[in-house]
């Protein structure tokens, strides 16, 4: 009564079972893309491109040298000069110190190109990229890499302070010890004010600062980084 065909049912079935593996593999496959991370384009990390300084235009000043500026090492960083636009403060980097007191003269002449500036304090500064004096030029160059690095020097000591440092703002940064200069954070004289006073008695331990090639100094003082101090029977570590 019925007519079964028995090799169409098979193939039947063997090729809805092919589908069914196929669309597992296929949606196994599908999520296996789905998972897998996208490597990020561009360059590999650690090899992306310096960013780009501001674009700054050039100018170039003129006039007579008026004095020297210093930094809060004592150490030459600038110069004041008087041009049309009134006096202006030229700066530099201190290791071109040695370079430029050899050209510059106070009351000589001399012509600086660079750009302006603005200081943290507000104080409207030229930044120097060259200069030239009585015929000869000194460009902004970056500081010589000495054979062997600098070897940090530690420093003990004790003594009266004698004067206390203050910045262009009038904030302490800096005391000075006898024949030293004792450098310590600005925080330590916030918190310290009333103890570090002229006359009152100080002992540390630090780091003598080294002298860097082309420094010049305005005055030589033995320059140390403080690590501990004691004053007033009682010990600080900075």
């Amino acid at each position: 009564m019925y007519n079964l065909n028995f090799n169409k049912m098979n193939s039947n079935v063997l090729n809805h079972g092919k589908k069914i593996v196929a669309v597992v593999f296929l949606m196994a496959a599908v999520g296996i893309n789905a998972q897998a991370p996208v490597p990020p384009k561009g360059p590999n990390p650690g090899m992306e491109k310096p960013k780009p300084g501001p674009l700054r235009e050039m100018t170039t000043l003129s006039g007579t040298v008026s004095k020297m500026s210093a930094n809060d090492d004592f150490v030459y960083d600038g110069f004041y000069l008087n041009g049309s636009g009134g006096p202006v403060l030229v700066k530099f980097p201190p290791h071109l110190g040695s370079q430029i007191t050899s050209v510059v003269r106070q009351g000589g002449q001399i012509s600086v190109k660079g750009f302006e500036e603005v200081a943290p304090n507000g104080e409207k500064t030229f930044r120097m990229k060259s200069a030239t004096a009585n015929g000869k030029t000194v460009e902004e160059t970056p500081p010589a890499v000495p054979p062997t690095p600098p070897q940090e020097t530690s420093a003990t000591g004790s003594g009266t302070i004698t004067e206390l440092q203050k910045n262009k703002e009038g904030h302490t940064v800096g005391i000075f010890v006898d024949d030293t200069l004792l450098k310590m954070p600005p925080h330590v004289f916030e918190k310290l004010g009333t103890s570090l006073v002229k006359g009152a008695k100080i002992s540390f331990t630090g780091v003598k600062k080294p002298e860097n090639s082309g420094e010049v100094a305005e005055r030589k003082f033995n320059i140390v980084r403080a690590g501990t101090i004691s004053i007033d029977g009682k010990e600080y570590s900075l």
